[in-house]
């Protein structure tokens, strides 16, 4: 598929919609999501839609202010209430069960795509099916739409949009001074607990002794210089599970927490959409632990141009 500017594609046919429309996880999940289809959006001339973004949207500069879109900064953006928000996310999910349906008719503008049961769900071929059914609107749902390709193409446009606004930038910058402080190389250290109890079974629920030895580690890997961290997390740390570290806490809020992380000249946790979103706007060579037991270097920590979870 040739890829087509938006003044072009109005051009040929008027405006196409890309819908988000549904609420994919947690913070990490929907902006790995609605950064793969800004991507797919603007390689291919479409007009993206997120009304499920609702709860985050302005804590950044690219979506705070605005109801469906995202953009540039706008200079003086106001908050949208959180009320109408919530209705504009209700009436797409309504459009979204409507097009399931729609779709089906001949000649008809609506498309629809679930990812499920899949591991991913590549937006190179969705992308290239409407474009031949020509589909004016096309409702997407679920987590694994990537294109890494198109993501890393318009990556800079991507961190542009997710700026944390200077609240939860000016968090990060202080928890990040503190840190930094303490050493001359400064790890960040992604701790998930909480629902990962659960997920996959427990696999990837680490408990803080395995963290430690993982941070012991590190020292060890980047000696003689010392060695800081920052630590976030959805689990209350234990006051002495990081003795003889030097260890700072993240600020406490989901977006000042990653803003922290991407700050980080290394970063390392389990496999999850947080620290990878972490990495991709930081530019940060992020080591995913899939097993906390198995022996690491600096090599195996990844840079990625792209937003890159593995699960």
């Amino acid at each position: 598929m040739t890829p087509v500017s938006g003044s072009a594609a109005q051009g040929a046919g008027g405006q196409r919609y890309l819908v988000i429309a549904n609420k994919t996880g947690q913070l990490g999940n929907r902006l790995t999501v609605y950064a793969h289809l800004i991507g797919a959006a603007r390689e291919c001339g479409w007009t993206l839609l997120n009304p499920s973004f609702c709860e985050y949207a302005d804590d950044f500069v690219g979506t705070r202010g605005r109801l469906l879109t995202c953009g540039e900064e706008q200079a003086n953006a106001r908050t949208v209430a959180r009320d109408l928000r919530q209705v504009a996310y209700r009436i797409n999910r309504i459009a979204y069960k409507c097009a399931r349906v729609l779709q089906h008719l001949p000649g008809s503008p609506i498309g629809w795509a679930r990812a499920s049961n899949m591991p991913v769900y590549d937006l190179t071929a969705l992308m290239e099916r409407a474009e031949k059914r020509r589909w004016r609107y096309l409702f997407t749902q679920n987590y694994v739409f990537r294109q890494h390709r198109w993501c890393a193409r318009h990556a800079d446009y991507i961190r542009r949009v997710f700026t944390p606004i200077a609240v939860h930038a000016g968090a990060s910058a202080s928890a990040l001074a503190l840190a930094r402080g303490l050493g001359a190389v400064l790890v960040g250290v992604h701790i998930r607990h909480g629902d990962y109890q659960q997920h996959l079974g427990g696999r990837f629920f680490f408990p803080f002794a395995a963290y430690a030895a993982m941070m012991q580690r590190m020292c060890a890997l980047l000696a003689p210089r010392r060695v800081a961290f920052l630590v976030c997390s959805n689990a209350v740390i234990p006051p002495d599970a990081f003795a003889g570290l030097a260890v700072v806490n993240g600020p406490g809020h989901p977006v000042s927490d990653i803003t922290a992380l991407a700050g980080c000249d290394y970063l390392l946790g389990p496999p999850s959409s947080f620290s990878a979103w972490a990495a991709f706007t930081g530019m940060r060579p992020l080591l995913v632990v899939e097993d906390a037991a198995m022996p690491f270097s600096l090599a195996d920590f990844v840079r990625s141009p792209s937003v890159d979870p593995r699960y």
